[in-house]
């Protein structure tokens, strides 16, 4: 595999994410926005609200499990790309990726935020 296609492990991702709040784009709109905190915790805000979470690594995927729904963790490949940090559901290569940037949104999540 191409160096781009390599998934990225957590140590990479972390690399790459913690401390950072991105926007979570798919088919080119932003649906959602994520921080990423110390510690493999996220806080996610979307439409509905603001939720945290947590994220591991299972095999090559990066797992996020949610307060909303813990026994359903959401499962991405991720791979570093020109455009963003490029997110595979499932690891499937043949679905279009979700697409990670940094965040041009204001994230207000109040009582989240530091937690």
């Amino acid at each position: 595999a191409r160096a781009e296609e390599v998934p990225l492990s957590a140590e990479a991702f972390d690399r790459l994410t913690q401390g950072t709040t991105f926007d979570t784009y798919s088919f080119g709109s932003v649906y959602g926005i994520e921080q990423f905190l110390p510690g493999r915790r996220t806080v996610w805000k979307d439409a509905v609200g603001c939720m945290k979470g947590t994220w591991e690594q299972v095999g090559e995927m990066i797992c996020f499990t949610y307060e909303d729904d813990p026994k359903n963790p959401d499962c991405w490949t991720y791979i570093e790309t020109a455009e963003g940090i490029a997110g595979y559901f499932e690891g499937d290569r043949e679905q279009e990726p979700i697409l990670l940037r940094p965040s041009v949104s204001r994230m207000d999540c109040g009582e989240f935020l530091g937690v």
